[in-house]
């Protein structure tokens, strides 16, 4: 059967809750639950290890941490901590995040962010496989080895927008992690990326297994729910490279993105979400009643991916995951 996850999106209220919502989408027969890492939010870890002990055979995803602000051993020691806990569940992505978040919140330097990446999964990897390790890079180890073994190999994701990026989750990963609010005709150019780096590294370009979150809105009234969705995509489209990218591979009309990137640096949301159209917006999001976000991601496996992620808000969760239970 066709792959399907759901993710936690943030602002959990409690244990109850969370326990409710994780049990709820293992009985309702989805393959895998993610949760996301967003700095001064929930700390993934310590909900992967409570989701572990709340549910018995769904997978649990972490969609991403990065070795910036989580050196690769720390990452290597919490992947085989859950994945003990949950008795071999654990997929683990892997992301560079950027250098506003690195630098600017954080302080530290965002050098070879691509590089420093795919080093971290080689590290990560060797580790988890009871390797001892010496590095000497931008995290250096000096005989490093782990105590704890996972009881499997535990699956590495990348996330990749960018065809540099993406080649790079094909050479070196177990599967790709797409961005949310990319387009479905963006799909089968990310995913040939993917494929080409897989075979650039002599690897099976079909192993590799492609995922992507996204956004759900399960409502009678999708014109409601536009507004708020075009001021999210007005600042993601104003990320550098990023509006380019989906115009050229998603075939987005975005206008004048000089414009919605001088909205975005101003702060000014609704200029910006004034500067996204509404076929933007429908394009990039799971907008509509049940039998709508069926076809919407039926549009997605057509167009490449494998494994859906969906992604509604938190409030909305058990709704979307008992309508839309595969």
């Amino acid at each position: 059967m066709a792959q399907i996850g759901m993710v936690l999106h943030h602002g959990i209220e409690g244990g109850t809750a969370l326990a409710r919502r994780a049990r709820l989408a293992e009985y309702r027969g989805y393959d895998s639950l993610w949760v996301t890492e967003r700095y001064f939010q929930e700390e993934t870890f310590s909900l992967l290890g409570f989701l572990a002990a709340a549910t018995e055979s769904i997978e649990l995803g972490v969609g991403v941490v990065n070795p910036y602000t989580r050196h690769p051993g720390l990452v290597a020691m919490g992947a085989a901590t859950v994945d003990r806990l949950s008795a071999g569940r654990l997929l683990l992505g892997l992301g560079r995040s950027d250098a506003g978040v690195i630098e600017g919140t954080f302080g530290i330097p965002y050098e070879r962010p691509r590089e420093t990446l795919g080093e971290a999964v080689d590290v990560i990897r060797r580790l988890l496989a009871r390797e001892t390790v010496e590095y000497e890079g931008p995290f250096a180890l000096r005989e490093a080895a782990l105590a704890v073994r996972p009881l499997r190999p535990t699956p590495i994701y990348v996330a990749a927008i960018g065809p540099r990026a993406l080649r790079l989750a094909g050479a070196v990963a177990d599967g790709v992690l797409l961005n949310a609010y990319v387009p479905a005709a963006y799909i089968p150019r990310a995913v040939a990326e993917v494929r080409a780096g897989a075979e650039e590294a002599g690897r099976d370009p079909d192993a590799i297994d492609i995922a992507c979150m996204l956004v759900v809105r399960l409502t009678d009234d999708p014109a409601s729910m536009l507004p708020q969705l075009r001021a999210r995509l007005a600042g993601i489209m104003a990320e550098p490279h990023v509006g380019e990218l989906m115009a050229e591979w998603g075939g987005l009309d975005l206008g004048n993105l000089d414009a919605l990137r001088a909205a975005d640096a101003a702060g000014d949301r609704d200029a910006g979400a004034q500067l996204i159209g509404d076929e933007v917006a429908e394009a990039c999001t799971l907008v509509g009643d049940a039998g709508r976000i069926r076809e919407r991601t039926e549009e997605y496996r057509e167009a490449g991916v494998d494994h859906p992620l969906l992604l509604p808000r938190l409030p909305d969760f058990e709704e979307v995951a008992d309508a839309l239970a595969p």
